[in-house]
């Protein structure tokens, strides 16, 4: 009796694990083919240079403390003073064309004065100082309101800083500065060799320096509150510098 081996006679569950096989094998094949693309395109040679820009701003905002320190022999009294003058401050501020938003209180600190006689500490009253962080951004009123604010009882005026309002713009043109002073270097140095460039394929930068003016401190006198004539503050420039890298395909 003959015996004729067919399909027919291969039990289900194998065909199933047949099948299962089959599409792992073409599926590792497929990844083997991406990966060796992928490792094609590796494998293309690039050549990175990298390039400078420097852009220089006017501040257009103008950053000062204003301070109101008080001292009486009780913290009620000394409270109350306190307030007092730093409500005139601040109405005299927002009179003067300064926001709301532009007015906020930076610190409040009450403590007991005592003075050392003969070794023993002998109480002296309180002490309340009181400051508030204030922006102008109309520069021309500097001095008229540092005069002013003083004049109604603020005895210290410090921390002056000259910024930028918006120090994206200005960094955003030192970047295509250096950009351009890349692609430039680029060009020359594939010029000067042979080289043919081709795409960009990767691109970096990091902030080298950022110089703003310095902060002006100006502490006013007892004395000096009479009077005399307001102070000239110079808001200076800023300037900041970036360098960028650019990498390049080798056609």
């Amino acid at each position: 009796m003959q015996e004729n081996i067919s399909l027919k006679i291969i039990p289900k569950e194998l065909k199933w694990v047949l099948l299962v096989l089959l599409s792992i094998f073409l599926l590792v094949l497929t990844i083997s083919e991406g990966l060796e693309i992928k490792d094609k395109l590796k494998s293309k040679e690039t050549i990175t240079f990298s390039g400078q820009g420097k852009s220089i701003g006017v501040p257009d905002v103008a950053s000062i403390t204003l301070s109101v320190i008080t001292e009486k022999m009780t913290a009620k009294e000394t409270m109350t003073e306190n307030a007092k003058i730093t409500n005139e401050v601040i109405k005299f501020v927002k009179e003067s064309g300064v926001d709301e938003k532009d007015v906020k209180t930076q610190s409040f600190t009450l403590s007991p004065r005592y003075d050392w006689v003969k070794g023993k500490r002998i109480f002296r009253g309180y002490q309340l100082a009181s400051a508030l962080a204030v922006k102008i951004r109309d520069l021309e009123k500097i001095s008229d309101i540092i005069d002013g604010t003083v004049s109604r009882g603020a005895n210290q005026v410090g921390d002056i800083q000259f910024v930028i309002d918006d120090p994206e713009k200005l960094k955003e043109e030192a970047r295509n500065k250096a950009i351009e002073d890349t692609k430039e270097k680029a060009q020359s140095v594939a010029k000067t060799t042979g080289l043919k460039l081709g795409k960009v394929v990767s691109f970096s930068e990091a902030v080298i320096s950022e110089d703003y003016s310095r902060p002006y401190s100006l502490e006013i006198k007892e004395e000096a509150l009479g009077g005399g004539p307001s102070p000239e503050i110079e808001k200076g420039s800023q300037e900041i510098e970036v360098s960028v890298s650019l990498t390049f395909e080798l056609k």
